[in-house]
């Protein structure tokens, strides 16, 4: 029953997440109780030798909560929101790692059908906004350039999941998790979005790894190559994605001297970068105590110091549109360095697992998808505030633990006297 509900609520995550403000939070922290229920129901069977495997991973997401504890002692004032996502980084994390195996691999897996839904559902609204509007749509719960990303990011994994088989027929579910991946990466070009397109080249590698892998070097980067082309003329051949990239691109060159505020969006981010290095290094280890300081730091410093206008107080840009940096605000260097070991200690799992051609090709592909998620975050976060709301911070962390756990070479089974079985 436990482990049916936690396959449930897994599966719902990605499709609330895209489609609801509260239901998200409600979905993760239901997973994480259920979790804990299943672990207490099982006497906690395996969990120092699952502690004791995964140790550097829940270590390095646990320090992110000292890190804002500290700080906010030290200034004296509690950072509220800051302290919730660092605690759900460190909670899911440790939860999940210890409940998960209990549930089984097979099972586990048809997670993977709300990732499908979730593609499907996001894909339907993205294509009805943009063909009901003349501007760039805005997109229900998040803002366009996060949801946009997101729809990219499910793109990847269903194409990774080529490598699962869910059905009786291997080759029609193939076939429409082709299609399903095909078009909702064409409904992401018309919504004109960038972001998204920073992770393409991790995305392509990772899926050379995946299905050529490193026996046949050759064939990997011609598969390589050639998905970079076909990804390539299809931006090409959108009117709409070209020019916003030109676009993005003449903004950078001509934002500087007089025109270094002007109000353009790639501009607009330059001036962000700007004030939230300052405001880094006025205090680079522990930070303004709290990231939700920093428009309090652009009316009080930046604009008088003439690195932005009164534009970005009016239009209420309260980030600065890059993860690292939001934490560098609030926490200094130490902030940074923890967001950095959220990103990349998971790989260090993950990449092995990839690599090893004695696993099975499931397990392969559920470390390409941990992957995709680390590497996709940490790549859209360099020009979007992918971690802005609480519920892409519980999303993350599931999906780490997730394919951290399907990806295990050799999974240990808990026999009900707690001791482990290989």
């Amino acid at each position: 029953m436990q482990a049916n509900l936690i396959v449930v609520l897994y599966a719902l995550l990605p499709i609330t997440l895209l489609t609801s403000h509260s239901l998200p939070s409600i979905v993760f922290y239901l997973l994480l109780s259920v979790s804990l229920l299943m672990l207490a129901a099982k006497r906690f069977a395996g969990a120092t030798t699952q502690i004791f495997r995964y140790r550097g991973l829940i270590a390095s997401y646990s320090i992110l909560f000292g890190v804002v504890a500290m700080s906010s002692a030290l200034h004296g004032e509690w950072a509220g929101a800051n302290s919730e996502g660092a605690l759900r980084f460190a909670l899911g994390i440790w939860i999940l790692l210890l409940a998960l195996p209990h549930v089984g691999k097979t099972h586990l897996r048809n997670v993977i059908w709300g990732v499908y839904a979730a593609t499907l559902v996001s894909t339907i609204i993205l294509c009805w906004l943009v063909l009901n509007n003349d501007a760039r749509p805005e997109t229900p719960v998040l803002i366009i350039v996060t949801y946009t990303s997101l729809i990219m990011l499910l793109s990847v994994l269903t194409v990774y999941s080529l490598k699962w088989q869910l059905t009786r027929h291997p080759r029609l579910e193939a076939a429409l998790k082709i299609l399903l991946s095909a078009s909702s990466f064409i409904v992401f070009l018309t919504a004109q979005t960038r972001t998204g397109l920073l992770g393409t080249p991790a995305f392509i590698l990772l899926a050379a790894l995946l299905f050529v892998g490193m026996k046949h070097p050759k064939k990997a980067v011609a598969l390589a190559l050639a998905t970079l082309v076909v990804l390539a003329s299809a931006v090409a051949v959108s009117d709409n994605m070209r020019e916003r990239i030109a676009q993005g691109i003449h903004e950078v060159k001509s934002c500087h001297g007089d025109n270094s505020t002007q109000p353009s969006s790639m501009c607009l981010r330059l001036q962000f970068w700007r004030t939230a290095i300052h405001a880094g290094m006025s205090a680079p280890w522990t930070g303004l105590g709290d990231s939700g300081k920093f428009t309090q730091y652009i009316e009080e410093v930046a604009i008088p110091e003439g690195w932005t206008t009164p534009y970005v107080i009016r239009q209420q840009f309260g980030e600065p549109h890059n993860d690292l940096l939001v934490m560098f605000v609030g926490f200094g260097f130490p902030g940074v360095l923890s967001l950095l070991l959220i990103y990349l200690v998971p790989c260090a799992y993950l990449l092995p697992r990839l690599l090893d051609k004695k696993i099975g090709e499931t397990q392969r592909a559920a470390a390409a998808m941990g992957l995709a998620v680390c590497l996709g975050f940490l790549f859209f976060g360099f020009t979007e505030t992918m971690f802005r709301r609480m519920n892409t911070i519980g999303f993350y962390t599931a999906m780490v633990a997730l394919f951290t756990i399907l990806s295990e070479p050799s999974p240990p089974q808990v026999d009900e006297k707690g001791s482990h079985r290989y």
